[in-house]
């Protein structure tokens, strides 16, 4: 007998006998089904001894389960508490879990459903059903000296302490018992959550957005009501299956309706479909299935993020379960529900998967405070040093905007973005727009584009077969990857390492080398236009998951490829065009200095937009200083620089540069819709805080040559330039206009503005 008959509790003799024979490689475990009366009421001896018909019950489950499965080994009835013996044939661990793990949780799943069953047929009445429940826990039965699970031919039946085992494997089942709140059956039977059937929820899709340029990123599918069309919460609608033992069906559904629904099969954008994490527990559940129904779609892992719902109340070893078991299938992952706390940070960073949603719907809307920026800082930093793509939901309104462009969090959704009230749609061209401001914001001032990086690319079309490109590889060592092009458009990458990758496995070459490139591309690369700054790319580009941090950039020139770049291209540009520009930096304001002024302006000219170019000098500054020392006029310098930045920073249009040309003169480049405004806020912001600098001083104000002048003391000249054209002007040629029209403006008394419309320079 593997029981003790004189206190029904299992023999630790036995088990160690039975564990050591050499050829019983098992490892071993004990199930606990526990009966517990009306949760209102107080303990009392009459839950602990259990009714008659209450124990006749767990007998049932402990003899049916028993049948059911052949690694139940023994069982003890005890009071409400029913002993389960089982061991399982020793499994090796796979990459990212412990089969193990999966092997419990599945006979769990079995325990749960057969319990249902048993509890269906031996109805009770409804004054013992009413309030009780039913709760399972499992607990290894481990060597202590390693903390392993039991096997076989581990050590002698005289030198295993199999009371102790057996003991702390009891008291881990009970542990486990009361780790999720949720007991595993909720009696009486009649009272499960209603679950929806197959025509009670409509799939829609939450756009999800690219804070980092205002492009559509993905789509999460979610269930809402088909009566209301509101959104059904999908931890309560997985717990609810879960309770009424549909998960497997309830979870299936949903699935398939959501594939089936996706409103994009090109790749371009990514769907994020939720998934339960205790999914992967259920016997049903085998691999690949999902994986079937994605590719019937005529989509690819790589275009899924399974989003794992649940499980913060399970073990770690659930959901590091289910990441391994789909990230084996090529899956990427995401976990939901990461908020700012200790205890859901330590998880994330523990499971670590591919993206991490998190609510900030704690961001202050009427502008984030310190606290507030500090802590989204460092929330950034950590998935950044985890390699955690980071995705803030609760987006609601567009006034947290600024403060989640700023810390530079990459993507983003909620109901300013799109709602489940609405069907899927394209993304509304204002909620760009006011991304793309934000973000111009952000690089206010950043020189370089990408133009000045663009590599020349091979370009093939979707159908070339693959045996073509690795050979056109083959001959190219120096290519590192080629783009795959529709009408000179961009449709997708290929690198030449994750291709020699793909080819090299056990079956690539058979399945892959005659195959159309089409099949195998990555349809979801980044396209950048050669406008955009470097330093925004190369923000964009850290921001991608991190199976393509190195992959090419490709870069466009009015929607065609133009060429390719690389993230070390980028921070080559960015380290070398910092260290100059700091070379060149005014030590006094840190403004940039003439180098960086004349490439800016270059850069503007090329463009070939409309601009204006604002020139300011302090009036009456070398007086100022012999009257009041240099360290005074240090500190206007500092002022003066300030109030430029300042001014310009508050503008709609944040394509503003500031620079410092030397001594008391400055420059600002804009882009402005309306830059003589921008240069009257100029002189108001001065006049207003320039009195904090003006000191009682001894005779008149005087000029470069001593004469007297009617003047109050220091002011502020500024001469506008209107380049409506920028053809046959150059850098120098703009400085020697804006000279001219500087010397009007100080003729002037007290501050000035003066303005000019320039247009096509014509010697």
């Amino acid at each position: 007998m593997i029981m003790k008959r004189t206190n029904g509790w299992l023999n630790p003799d036995l088990v160690a006998k039975w564990m050591s024979y050499e050829d019983f490689p098992r490892r071993c475990g004990l199930f606990i089904v526990r009966w517990e009366g009306d949760q209102a009421a107080e303990v009392t001896p009459a839950v602990v001894n259990a009714p008659h018909r209450i124990r006749r019950s767990l007998q049932a489950i402990a003899l049916r389960f028993a049948k059911l499965s052949n690694s139940v080994r023994g069982w003890t009835l005890s009071g409400s508490s029913l002993v389960i013996l089982v061991s399982f044939a020793k499994q090796d661990a796979r990459d990212g879990y412990d089969e193990d793990e999966i092997l419990a949780g599945r006979m769990l799943f079995m325990l749960r459903d057969l319990s249902t069953r048993v509890l269906t047929d031996m109805r009770h009445s409804t004054s013992l059903e009413f309030g009780s429940s039913i709760r399972t826990g499992f607990g290894w039965i481990t060597d202590h000296s390693d903390n392993r699970p039991m096997q076989g031919s581990m050590q002698s039946p005289a030198t295993i302490p199999m009371e102790n085992a057996l003991l702390s494997a009891y008291e881990k089942a009970w542990q486990h018992m009361f780790m999720v709140s949720n007991p595993t059956i909720r009696l009486p039977l009649s009272d499960f959550p209603t679950i929806p059937v197959e025509n009670d929820f409509n799939v829609r899709y939450l756009p999800i957005v690219s804070l980092q340029d205002g492009s559509l990123y993905g789509y999460e599918a979610i269930p809402v009501d088909s009566h209301n069309g509101k959104r059904i919460n999908l931890k309560t609608f997985y717990d609810n299956a879960d309770q009424a033992g549909k998960l497997f069906e309830s979870d299936r559904r949903f699935r398939e309706a959501a594939i089936r629904g996706f409103p994009s099969r090109n790749g371009d954008v990514k769907l994020f479909l939720p998934v339960p994490a205790k999914i992967i527990f259920d016997p049903r559940l085998y691999p690949g299935s999902t994986l079937r129904r994605i590719e019937a779609a005529n989509l690819r892992p790589e275009h899924v993020v399974l989003v794992m719902v649940g499980g913060e109340e399970e073990e770690r070893t659930t959901i590091k379960a289910a990441l391994g078991h789909y990230r084996n299938q090529g899956f990427h992952i995401a976990l939901s529900g990461i908020t700012p706390n200790l205890p859901s940070l330590r998880r994330m960073v523990d499971m670590h998967p591919d993206y991490a949603q998190m609510n900030v719907d704690w961001v202050s809307k009427e502008g984030i405070d310190p606290v507030e920026e500090s802590l989204l800082q460092a929330l950034i930093n950590l998935t950044r040093k985890e390699q955690i793509v980071l995705i803030a939901n609760s987006l609601n309104s567009e006034e947290a905007l600024p403060a989640l462009v700023a810390c530079g969090i990459n993507y983003a959704q909620g109901e300013w973005i799109g709602n489940a009230n609405e069907d899927s749609a394209p993304l509304a061209p204002h909620v760009q727009n006011v991304i793309r401001t934000q973000v111009n914001k952000r690089y206010k001032g950043a020189s370089g584009t990408l133009a000045e990086l663009i590599v020349s690319v091979k370009q093939f079309d979707r159908d070339t077969p693959v045996s073509e490109v690795s050979r056109y590889f083959e001959l190219h060592r120096e290519a590192q990857g080629t783009v795959i092009e529709d009408n000179g458009k961009p449709i997708g990458l290929v690198m030449k390492e994750k291709l020699h990758q793909l080819l090299s496995g056990q079956f690539g070459l058979p399945l892959y080398w005659n195959r159309p490139v089409g099949k195998i591309m990555d349809t979801h690369p980044m396209v950048l236009e050669e406008s955009i700054t470097i330093d925004q790319a190369s923000h964009m580009a850290i921001a991608r998951e991190p199976d393509k941090l190195y992959d090419a950039v490709i870069i466009t020139r009015n929607g065609l490829v133009a060429g390719i770049t690389f993230i070390r291209s980028m921070l080559e540009w960015i380290t070398q065009t910092r260290m100059t520009d700091a070379q060149w930096a005014n030590p006094l304001s840190g403004l940039p200095g003439n180098e960086p002024i004349r490439r800016e302006l270059n850069r503007r000219l090329t463009e070939g937009r409309s601009f204006a170019v604002i020139y300011a000098d302090l009036d009456h500054f070398k007086w100022y200083n012999d009257q009041f020392g240099f360290h005074r006029g240090d500190d206007v310098i500092r002022f003066t620089g300030e109030i430029l930045l300042e001014t310009v920073g508050a503008q709609s249009n944040v394509e503003n540069f500031v620079g410092h040309i030397g001594g008391d003169d400055f420059i600002v480049i804009s882009f402005d819709d309306d830059p003589i405004v921008m240069a009257q806020e100029i002189i108001k912001r001065f006049e207003e805080g320039i009195t904090a600098y003006r000191g009682k001083h001894r005779g008149p104000v005087l000029d470069r040559s001593g004469q007297p002048l009617e003047a109050a003391g220091l002011s502020i000249s500024l001469s506008v330039l209107l380049c409506h054209s920028s053809v046959g002007w150059t850098p120098e040629t703009l400085s020697e206009r804006a000279a001219l029209l500087k010397k009007q403006a100080k003729q002037v008394n007290g501050n000035s503005l003066v303005w000019e419309t320039i247009s096509d320079n014509n010697p």
